[in-house]
């Protein structure tokens, strides 16, 4: 009896995602301007092109390799994966597999070099599909195997079920149906309680049908209800879930008619044959038929109706190409002619040996070989061939449970280990708890240093402000209360002097200087306006100011806390300047250096001996504010000789 198998697995990318995935990818690459506009477009437009579907394979495979090319040239993984990810789907369409596994490699090599998981497994998913549907089922195995492993280190428990059913498929189409169903329990056990049902289903589908081979028809009846039960649960309006359905209730049928129940057997796959869906698809439409026909001739051995049947399924299984269902239709039809017309039974005996062959089926040709030696002599040929596929297929399936035997004692290994790890990691968690009180005590305790820190500034600040007061208040007694007092007795003592008009000028000016070294001042665009005003406003008839290139230097490149350093020591140049130098000519000149500004001040003053500039706190005091901007501050001076300064820092 021919059985289903299913295949939950899908490498074709909804249409709409993969245009928002494009659309998106694009826009990030063109919006880090890494590739020219034109060729950006290009690459656009023959990646979308390979997904339109009214273009055919030749020339979507065209498209997706111009942009595999360009991808490659980008040196962009993220391309390069979309790249390849696109046209080994579509050599998979074109039942192109040998290429697809090459480009699939490609992608695994990538992958690995990037130690990118995700791409990592979706290349090991790849290989193991395109193995598959190449025939090589012991490399499509292993791969599987290897993404199981991979899934099982992430702890991804649906990749890991849907990895151990593929391979419990693999298993039952190498006719080990004591290793599909341990591998499919296995599965079962990272499923359950998870929202993946359809793959569920498909498990306890696996399950039922080694069951089934084993002729258990009980536990085969039992699994086959949780995969109707569950597959009735995941269904949904799409084509894949409503098709899974009508293979459970094949398998049910087939169950059914082990167990002598031919009738209720036969209504079900009756019902399947007028099913629309099932008659749009073809090889599934066939398939229906050949299990139809043969339980028809089970149940009755002279109905000619199962003959015309079989037949028909045969006829449309030719048409369509479909190997795999010609080996089932021709294996059936012999078992029909083998009491009835034996030429006719070794005739489709043959012809089934020859598609099992076609297809490298070992099972199937171990088969077709058992019904060719029963019906005539075997040739010495024939008898080496049938013990040298038996061999190769039971090393094949020994093979295969080697494998996943390690990686099962591997996963065994790993739950004792997370056991231990478990309780290494409420070790660790006491340990992390002593660690934040701690770490808070610390914090706690900086807090408290921090605010008394802030406090000490602020008092400091204070204290900063009342000395600054107690010097202005200084400055008006010292400059200007004797000075007021003094016009107040001139003019007592006569009102009509002409000095006190000079004495109140002088009084004036030294307000308005004392103002000037104490009011503040912008640091934003207007910057270079109010510096070039302050410089200037020290200029009288006795004193001329010539300032150079000041807006030449990028002032808005410079932070305000430098600019107000500027302008502070500058400002206290200019007082030195009006109260001791009495200069006729004062240059100041701003130079924008590779390393920063360079500020020349030079006067024609009276000069000042060296050892009164050691001792003048106002000169202390600038070059102590130069250096807190990492600058430099260099003076020149000499009795009668002028004052020159260099002012250097960092913008």
């Amino acid at each position: 009896m021919k059985l289903w198998r299913v295949n939950f697995l899908s490498f074709r990318i909804v249409k709409g995602l993969i245009f928002g995935v494009i659309v998106f990818a694009f826009s990030q690459l063109n919006a880090q301007n890494s590739l020219p506009q034109r060729q950006l477009d290009n690459m656009t437009q023959n990646y979308t092109l390979s997904n339109v579907d009214s273009l055919s394979i030749d020339k979507r495979l065209y498209h997706v390799s111009s942009f595999l090319e360009s991808a490659f040239l980008s040196e962009k993984d993220s391309l390069i994966y979309k790249g390849l990810r696109q046209k080994t789907w579509l050599l998979s369409k074109a039942k192109q597999y040998d290429s697809a596994i090459v480009y699939s490699n490609q992608l695994y090599d990538l992958a690995r070099q990037n130690r990118d998981t995700f791409f990592i497994t979706n290349a090991l998913t790849k290989l193991g599909l395109y193995n598959k549907k190449n025939n090589d089922l012991a490399e499509s195995f292993k791969y599987y195997n290897e993404g199981f492993k991979i899934s099982r280190i992430s702890n991804d428990k649906v990749k890991m079920g849907r990895n151990l059913l593929q391979m419990a498929n693999i298993q039952t189409s190498l006719g080990d149906y004591s290793g599909s169903k341990t591998t499919a329990i296995d599965g079962v056990t990272y499923l359950e309680g998870t929202s993946d049902l359809r793959n569920l289903a498909g498990l306890y589908h696996i399950i039922s049908v080694a069951n089934l081979e084993q002729k258990n028809y009980k536990e085969a009846f039992k699994y086959n209800v949780q995969a109707l039960a569950l597959g009735k649960d995941s269904i949904s309006k799409n084509t894949i879930g409503i098709k899974n359905m009508l293979i459970f209730k094949n398998t049910k049928a087939l169950i059914l008619a082990n167990q002598g129940s031919y009738q209720t057997a036969i209504t079900i796959l009756e019902t399947l044959a007028l099913n629309t869906i099932v008659q749009q698809d073809k090889r599934e439409y066939s398939r229906v038929l050949s299990n139809l026909g043969y339980i028809q001739w089970l149940e009755k051995k002279d109905n000619k109706n199962s003959e015309t049947i079989l037949l028909t399924a045969r006829k449309i299984r030719k048409e369509i190409h479909d190997v795999q269902g010609l080996i089932g239709s021709n294996m059936y039809l012999t078992k029909y002619y083998l009491d009835k017309d034996k030429t006719k039974a070794l005739e489709y005996a043959e012809t089934a040996y020859q598609n099992a062959k076609k297809w490298n089926s070992l099972t199937s040709i171990l088969k077709a070989l058992g019904y060719i030696f029963e019906l005539r002599e075997a040739t010495n040929k024939e008898a080496k061939e049938f013990k040298q596929i038996h061999t190769e297929l039971r090393e094949a399936n020994q093979s295969n449970r080697e494998i996943y035997a390690v990686t099962r004692y591997e996963n065994d290994k790993l739950t004792n280990e997370n056991l231990i790890l478990k309780a290494e990691t409420a070790r660790k968690e006491r340990q992390q708890v002593i660690y934040l009180f701690s770490t808070l005590f610390v914090f706690l305790i900086g807090g408290v240093v921090f605010y008394l820190y802030r406090q000490r500034l602020r008092r400091e600040k204070i204290r900063e402000v009342y000395n600054a007061e107690a010097r202005i208040s200084k400055k008006l007694h010292d400059e200007l209360a004797n000075d007021v007092y003094q016009v107040m007795m001139q003019m007592q003592n006569d009102q009509n002097d002409p000095g006190v008009l000079d004495k109140l000028e002088e009084i004036y000016n030294t307000t308005r200087d004392i103002s000037r070294e104490h009011n503040s001042f912008k640091t934003g665009e207007e910057y270079a306006t109010e510096l070039n005003g302050m410089l200037s406003s020290y200029s009288t008839n006795g004193t001329k100011i010539i300032i150079k290139d000041i807006d030449e230097i990028n002032w808005q490149a410079i932070n305000p806390e430098k600019k107000i350093i500027v302008h502070r020591t500058l400002q206290e140049l200019m007082v030195n300047m009006k109260k001791h130098s009495h200069a006729e000519l004062v240059a100041i000149t701003f130079k924008k250096t590779p390393k920063g500004v360079v500020i020349t001040y030079a006067d024609t003053g009276v000069g000042v001996a060296a050892e009164e500039i050691i001792y003048s706190n106002g000169l202390q005091n600038t070059e102590n504010r130069i250096k807190t901007i990492g600058g430099s501050f260099i003076f020149d001076s000499a009795k009668g000789k002028g004052f020159k300064a260099k002012i250097n820092f960092p913008n």
